[in-house]
């Protein structure tokens, strides 16, 4: 965890040099620093009330009392990991101007027979039931994207998981949400209109406002959201981007993790990932390949780390012979 901790450190201190560097106003930067410092004492004392007791009571449970070190390093590692990405994806449309949405549009509708996906989860859909399920989406899903690390460590005594978890937890935030989100710049459907003007997504706007959901908290953050890219802004939990999903790449390796630990845990995991992919494409925030690409890259990513994890052990023993 000592690695996860100074990767994490090393990861918010790039975050921040970059937003110096591309931030037109340098005192907004120290403004939305002073934000991030107090994001930062909001997240820690959520650690404290939550993941705190998992990471002090958790290890000796699980009978891995020498572990409370180590969940400590995972609490402040991710600490760490959220600030800077905090930072990171306020800068997609510095680094690059959002420009994919059309060629994701409509590979999307190709993809899905030449209707949009959101179209037949609407028609097919209980509004209420919807609505229902929105808490999965928020409240569900943060628990192990910000924390994932510190149940692993506090609970499992198996060292090649550990590891191989912390690093696609790594690449869920930074390579797919930083990299790869740079790199395919994109806004997704619910901001289409907006960004680049017509009606293509003129008739999700009117879905959305008779199902509930504009009316919502998804309705008021997607709000917030596009005044602050409006306004040039580097306001907390802010910054837009469509491609890949990270939602959805959090829930994938929740549920591979869930499997590993107790296959009869996987149905849950599987259900937790059909959940998020399909409310991120109900509420617009996401074109369904967003989603199909990041369970296709988690998915791919833990094939080969546990392939080459089987490769070392085989040539371990090879040699022990």
């Amino acid at each position: 965890m000592r690695t996860f901790l100074l990767a994490t450190l090393g990861y918010f201190v790039i975050a921040v040099v970059l937003s110096l560097l591309l931030y037109p106003d340098p005192s907004l930067v120290t403004d939305r620093l002073q934000a991030v410092s107090s994001e930062r004492i909001g997240f820690l004392k959520s650690t404290v009330i939550w993941f705190l007791p998992v990471a002090l009571i958790g290890p000796f449970l699980c009978g891995r009392g020498g572990a409370v070190g180590e969940s400590l390093l995972a609490a402040a590692g991710c600490i760490q990991l959220q600030a800077g990405f905090s930072l990171t994806k306020t800068l997609i449309p510095l680094v690059l101007p959002f420009y994919a949405d059309p060629t994701l549009a409509r590979l999307d509708r190709a993809l899905h027979g030449g209707v949009d996906p959101w179209v037949a989860l609407h028609g097919a859909t209980d509004p209420d039931f919807v609505l229902a399920l929105v808490p999965v989406y928020l409240q569900v899903w943060i628990v192990p994207a910000m924390a994932l690390p510190v149940f692993i460590v506090a609970t499992d005594d198996n060292r090649a998981r550990r590891d191989r978890y912390t690093i696609l937890f790594l690449f869920c935030w930074v390579f797919l949400g930083n990299v790869l989100a740079v790199l395919a710049a994109s806004v997704g459907p619910v901001f289409y209109d907006s960004l680049i003007g017509g009606s293509r997504f003129a008739a999700l706007t009117e879905a959305l406002a008779r199902s509930g959901i504009r009316s919502s908290i998804v309705g008021q953050i997607q709000d917030y959201l596009w005044t602050s890219y409006q306004a040039q802004t580097m306001a907390p939990a802010s910054g837009i981007s469509a491609f890949p999903s990270v939602h959805v790449a959090i829930a994938t390796l929740t549920a591979l993790y869930l499997g590993e630990r107790r296959i009869y845990w996987l149905p849950v995991g599987i259900l937790f990932v059909a959940t998020t992919l399909f409310l991120s494409v109900y509420t617009g925030y996401h074109y369904a390949i967003d989603g199909y690409f990041s369970i296709a890259a988690v998915v791919g990513l833990w094939a080969w780390l546990r392939h080459r994890e089987r490769a070392v052990g085989a040539q371990e023993n090879y040699a022990a012979d």
